[in-house]
């Protein structure tokens, strides 16, 4: 008899309907937000989770419908936790379908709005899994970097260097070169931005240049700040001067976007030959350097670029320095970057011949020269 008791029971829990429900979807509204930067303002959602009662047995049935959190996602990975719980209860007959909604409110801290402003665009979300009890399913919300209240981003300067800090370069044909963009701004936004390069196979005369990389970044800043972009791998594959510049997009404040000009040498196994030295023209030796300088210099037949430089006294790496094309024998002042110098100071300035295959055709002495 106990075997038989035992056959019944089993018989009746194999044929028996457990206790089932579906999550069908959890959508979001809205389907996405904007985050100011440099300020906290609420973010509110409204999490829809659609579900349906799949349990046979009778009814109606009370489900916890329940998140235990929400995540901030950016590129895939969780990088911080920003709300938490929310749960609601959900009551259906048998083969009921229905919606429950659950709203929330919350402030991203500036931790947090700073891996938001770290990210690239499209890259970020906020994540929430749902569960009835039964099956769980999960919503999104995409986030987006916005400009804060107190205006719109606007880059007040650019400095441009390449990465051992030189302002121009000569370097052999295939060697790896990159640059840097220091960048200062006011307020907060996406700062849009190209990297652009005139190449030996582009006229001089060109202002645009190609496109080697655009830049779409977020900044964030309550006042003032600062940012460093590198470049992207540049191009020393030809022979001959290149110019490279980093170009933003703004509106309002116009500014002064500066050029780096690097030279790329033939791989060559030619004989390097002494320099003979050039003469320079201006400025004259102890001369004070103001806005109005001009340097100058006698032309040397076979030279396909000049680099121009200028030395704290007795020193061998140049604080400054500009490469121009042989069609130019000048260089102005204004035209070089002058962060690297300072008041009432001796300095020391030399001009550098090269061919096309970057040798050093000629080199002129060192010419003393002041700062006021």
């Amino acid at each position: 008899m106990p075997l038989v008791v035992s056959l019944i029971l089993l018989a009746g829990l194999i044929h028996s309907d457990p206790a089932h429900a579906d999550i069908n979807s959890v959508t979001a509204s809205p389907a996405s937000v904007t985050v100011p930067l440099g300020q906290t303002r609420p973010v509110t959602i409204s999490w829809r989770v659609n579900r349906t009662e799949t349990d046979s047995s009778g009814g109606p049935f009370t489900r916890l419908v329940s998140s235990p959190g929400a995540s901030l996602i950016i590129n895939g990975m969780t990088v911080a936790n920003v709300a938490g719980s929310l749960s609601t209860t959900s009551v259906l007959l048998s083969g009921g379908t229905s919606t429950v909604t659950l709203t929330e409110s919350f402030t991203l801290n500036p931790n947090q709005l700073r891996l938001l402003a770290d990210s690239a665009a499209g890259s970020a979300r906020i994540e929430r899994t749902f569960s009835d009890t039964q099956t769980t399913a999960t919503g999104i919300v995409n986030v987006y970097a916005g400009s804060g209240s107190s205006g719109e981003l606007t880059v007040r300067r650019i400095d441009l260097a390449f990465q051992n800090a030189a302002r121009s370069e000569v370097v052999k044909q295939n060697e790896s070169l990159f640059a840097v963009a220091d960048i200062a701004f006011s307020s907060s936004g996406v700062l849009r931005g190209e990297w652009r390069l005139i190449d030996p196979g582009t006229s001089l005369g060109s202002q645009s240049g190609r496109v080697l990389q655009v830049v779409r970044q977020s900044l964030l800043s309550a006042g003032q700040g600062r940012t460093r972009i590198t470049s992207p791998k540049l191009p020393t594959d030809r022979s001959g001067l290149y110019l490279l510049a980093f170009a933003v997009e703004q509106e309002e404040a116009e500014i002064e976007i500066p050029v780096l000009r690097y030279f790329v040498i033939e791989q060559s196994k030619k004989t390097i030959i002494d320099p003979f030295p050039m003469t320079t023209l201006s400025p004259a030796a102890g001369a004070t350097l103001n806005d109005q300088t001009v340097f100058s210099w006698q032309p040397v037949a076979t030279a396909s670029a000049y680099q121009v430089e200028i030395f704290a006294t007795g020193e061998s790496q140049p604080l400054t320095g500009k490469l121009v094309p042989a069609s130019e024998q000048q260089l102005s002042l204004s035209s070089m970057s002058l962060d690297w110098l300072q008041d009432n100071t001796r300095y020391q300035w030399q001009v550098r011949a090269l061919d096309k295959q970057g040798q050093l055709l000629a080199i002129s002495a060192r010419m003393p020269v002041n700062t006021p």
